[in-house]
């Protein structure tokens, strides 16, 4: 493979002569199998970079249309795969139909009519089709149409569900769909009919009918394209159908005997493909990724040795380092060791230690002559880490940047940060900002990195000269999830918990009204311990039938007279909310309502209890890190989770998955199979490309495969003249098909 712009991302002139019958390569796939098929489609050839404007039978609307669902050139086409399959071959007669399922036969129409039913807006078209084993009727609903498109006496092929009427006690073909057949040259298999067709997605405008002529025609303009996005040697090992001959039987499946079904999982060739490019095109760039950071110089080299540094911070701590802290600090040291800057992601369950790993990392980069940056996604979270950082920076004490700090004071920071003076900065986005610039930034740690987008990021790392990076997360990670989306970081695994925490025990609850409250709750407030209290809504919404923080919030200050109830949302100024906080940190509130602002670092010690309303609003995820929050100061805690009105028997599930597991890598596996990548780690921010037919649960080996390979191909890669010209052809594809592939490579 070379170049794309030289190998052929164009499709080649089809050379057989006008009236020749095209022969398909792919054993009764794609290509309609009739008399008279023109080898030469009516349309010019197409580029797979052209733009779908440029296709004649897509017009202005059309194109619009395609366009609101991301689809803007051929190559975005192609990898808008179906979502299921019809068997749509000619196989049956009439006396062979089955109740229940969607069969397809040739008849002729007996009769037909229009029947108005008054409470019906639309009328009913009924008739009565038959072959030469017997008869059956047929219903559609206000499609008028029919009437002069099926006569009497007409043949046509029709597709639908069969269900037996009580009515007529007899079966009835609803709303099938028809192709009429040419009484002189018969039923001619199309992209709809004969075969088995794809369904695609449907919207205004773009009904699946619409969508497979397009795909057809535009296959048809791309026939015979041997171009192939894999290097060839990987193809080779991975034993891979080619690119082309993949992406047409996606659309257009092979005749099979194989059940549709089957057709949507692994173990499907032109699948099997496609799962492992996607796999494949990510790893790939996670190797570009690490390989740029290994090729780029460090600014700094750590004052000591890694033993002796590990020792020196424990003596600044008030209980020993667990031995997975210890082997991850031992790690970061390493790497700090290393001619080419760290790029580390922190991997641990909820309050596994990682903020005090974090801090060993700070405290050795400034012992190396450097600033340090730590970013948070709120300011609830940037106040805690602060606050824990100041008890063990007292030479260094950090320095808080938010957008709650303004005015002479923000002009003072940022001159002190600016001139080298402020060597520990702890922040929100506020950091990001052009205005904030730093005299040598030399490392930066990120909490929750998936809640920054790619420009988020960029500005950060921009600020220092190759800074080193330790990215963390109170979010449990799947291994499939670390090895795809942060393979190109170094992981270390915090895998046990510190002395001292205590069992969370979860109890799932069918509702909280007094009685709750008064067993659950009164006694801990008795013993003063503290309650969370969390709600999926700040005030009522028309919208959403769920319990709020304004209403909850209003009940139990009445409940319990005796003590405070405290209010926290995402509404409230910085402020309003730190003066919330600190009241429930010194215990002046023992009950604290709030949306989910408190979901990570929020540390209370005496806070032993925590009640979710609407629990089935949340993800497994969220949940966990809620749980988190309790249970951190020697105090047992129970974590109640009350479901609303309307929860079905798989809410119920996912709530029982957290009665029954303590280990968020656990909860967050189920929690993947559930929600996706996408929303588990919020991927659409990240710049990475979402995967179309790859499942991180499903095919997680064939993940391991691809990464295996990519690997080598790097490696082996590295100085060949021939593997530069097909490296350049693979990465120009990739900034084709994902278009943000560019900014995030730019970024660390």
């Amino acid at each position: 493979m070379s170049c794309v712009s030289e190998a052929g991302l164009t499709a080649p002139k089809m050379k057989s002569p006008p009236g020749a019958k095209m022969a398909s390569p792919y054993g009764g796939g794609f290509l309609p199998e009739r008399e008279n098929v023109v080898a030469a489609p009516p349309f010019p050839r197409l580029k797979l970079t052209a733009p779908l404007s440029s296709f004649p039978s897509i017009g202005p609307r059309r194109h619009a249309r395609l366009a609101r669902r991301g689809l803007s050139t051929v190559l975005d086409l192609l990898y808008c795969f179906p979502f299921r399959y019809e068997d749509r071959r000619i196989r049956l007669l009439i006396s062979d139909l089955v109740e229940g399922a969607e069969q397809g036969f040739v008849a002729t129409v007996r009769s037909i009519r229009k029947k108005v039913v008054p409470k019906l807006r639309a009328p009913i078209i009924e008739a009565t089709i038959f072959d030469r084993s017997g008869e059956i009727s047929v219903v559609w609903f206000g499609q008028e149409y029919l009437l002069k498109h099926l006569p009497e006496g007409s043949q046509a092929f029709f597709f639908g569900k069969v269900e037996y009427s009580s009515y007529s006690r007899s079966l009835v073909l609803r709303s099938p769909v028809v192709e009429v057949v040419d009484p002189e040259q018969g039923l001619r298999r199309s992209y709809h009919i004969g075969r088995i067709v794809p369904i695609y997605r449907e919207e205004e405008g773009l009904t699946s009918g619409v969508f497979r002529r397009i795909v057809g025609d535009v296959l048809r303009a791309l026939w015979g394209e041997s171009f192939d996005p894999l290097p060839e040697s990987v193809r080779r090992e991975a034993n891979l159908m080619g690119w082309f001959s993949s992406i047409v039987e996606m659309h257009f499946p092979r005749e099979t005997e194989r059940p549709m079904e089957e057709l949507l999982l692994s173990g499907y060739p032109p699948r099997d493909r496609i799962i492992f490019e996607e796999f494949f095109f990510l790893e790939y760039l996670m190797m570009l990724r690490r390989q740029g950071v290994q090729h780029s110089g460090r600014m700094w080299s750590p004052a000591e040795t890694a033993e002796s540094a590990i020792t020196a911070f424990e003596r600044r701590l008030p209980f020993p380092l667990t031995g997975a802290q210890r082997r991850a600090c031992l790690e970061i040291s390493q790497d700090f060791a290393r001619p080419h800057p760290m790029n580390r992601f922190l991997l641990g369950d909820v309050g596994s230690g990682k903020t005090f790993v974090a801090a060993f990392a700070m405290c050795q980069a400034l012992r190396g002559g450097c600033q340090t940056a730590f970013l948070a996604p709120t300011e609830i979270l940037a106040q805690q880490h602060s606050r824990t950082l100041a008890g063990l920076m007292k030479e260094d004490p950090p320095v808080l940047l938010s957008h709650s700090v303004k005015g002479g004071e923000r002009r003072r920071l940022l001159a002190g940060i600016a001139d080298g003076s402020h060597r520990v900065v702890v922040g929100t986005h506020a950091i990001l900002e052009e205005g904030v610039i730093f005299s040598n930034l030399g490392l930066v740690v990120v909490d929750e990195q998936h809640k920054f987008g790619v420009a988020q990021r960029k500005a950060l790392w921009s600020k220092g000269p190759n800074p080193d990076i330790l990215v963390m997360t109170a979010t449990p990670i799947p291994r499939s999830l670390a090895l795809s989306y942060y393979g190109d970081l170094e992981i270390s695994l915090l895998d046990e918990l510190p002395p001292g925490r205590q069992p969370v025990t979860t109890r799932v609850v069918a509702k909280a009204d007094e009685s709750f409250w008064h067993k659950k709750v009164a006694p801990v407030l008795a013993r003063s311990e503290q309650v969370f209290v969390v709600l999926p809504l700040i005030e009522e919404s028309e919208k959403v039938d769920a319990k709020n923080a304004m209403d909850v919030h209003a009940f139990l200050s009445d409940l319990f007279s005796g003590v405070r109830v405290g209010l926290l949302t995402g509404r409230m100024g910085g402020e309003e909310k730190e003066a919330v906080m600190e009241g429930f940190r010194s215990g002046e509130i023992a009950i604290l309502v709030s949306t989910t602002v408190i979901e990570v670092g929020v540390d209370i010690p005496r806070a032993s209890v925590m009640v979710v309303e609407n629990a089935e609003r949340f993800g497994l995820a969220q949940l966990h890190q809620l749980r988190g929050r309790i249970g951190r100061g020697g105090l047992p805690g129970t974590f109640y989770l009350i479901p609303g009105q309307g929860i079905g028997e798989e809410g119920r599930a996912r709530l029982k998955i957290l009665e029954e597991y303590a280990d968020g890598f656990h909860v967050a596996e189920e929690d993947l199979r559930l929600r996706g990548p996408g929303e588990f780690l919020g991927v659409k921010q990240s710049g990475l490309p979402m995967f179309v037919v790859a499942d991180l649960v499903r095919d997680v080996e064939v993940l391991t495969r691809s990464r295996r390979l990519a690997l080598g191909y790097v490696e082996e890669s590295e100085g060949r003249m021939e593997s530069a010209w097909e490296q350049a052809g693979l990465e120009e594809f990739l900034r084709l098909r994902y278009r943000e592939v560019e900014v995030w490579l730019s970024i660390r």
